[in-house]
């Protein structure tokens, strides 16, 4: 088994298993809502990014249908989103919830390095840590608005199923 096989592998058994473990259930809804859209918004990118040469991945799971990794675009990053909510310092100032941004978009970053350089997953050009970078702030910007929006300042736990709210 190649280095490639064992890191989708290990991405499809561990990710999912950090999700189970640490999004609380109360929290469970609004997380797939992140998740999901994440994955839209990645999906975007990484379409629109291949297409122009910037975004390249040697191996991929379905090489004849897309040229994106699957893995790495629709587990890993939409799993960092989520733990970007998860821990979205709500009731702190402006210069901590930057320093969140930046610490999340680091992270991925760092993965994508790591990822990158140890094996063919994904082609990760110094230049193209900045366009990254850029990405996946706006990503993660839109996807705090999206969430924001959909929960109206309340958490999902909060409200009544099928209950009218008038």
């Amino acid at each position: 088994m190649t280095v490639e096989r064992t890191v989708l592998i290990a991405t499809w058994i561990i990710f999912p298993l950090f999700l189970l473990k640490f999004v609380p259930k109360e929290r469970y809804r609004e997380m797939i809502a992140v998740f999901l859209f994440f994955q839209t918004l990645t999906w975007l990118y990484s379409i629109g990014l291949t297409y122009f040469g910037l975004l390249s991945a040697p191996i991929r799971e379905f090489p004849n249908a897309t040229k994106i990794n699957f893995s790495v675009e629709y587990i890993v990053f939409p799993t960092a989103a989520v733990f970007f909510q998860l821990t979205y310092p709500e009731k702190k100032g402006k210069v901590r919830r930057i320093f969140h941004y930046m610490y999340w978009v680091g992270a991925i970053l760092l993965f994508m390095f790591l990822i990158g350089k140890s094996t063919e997953l994904m082609t990760v050009k110094p230049g193209n840590l900045l366009r990254s970078s850029c990405n996946f702030t706006i990503e993660l910007l839109l996807c705090r608005r999206y969430i924001e929006w959909l929960l109206k300042g309340k958490p999902f736990s909060d409200r009544k199923a099928g209950v009218n709210q008038l």
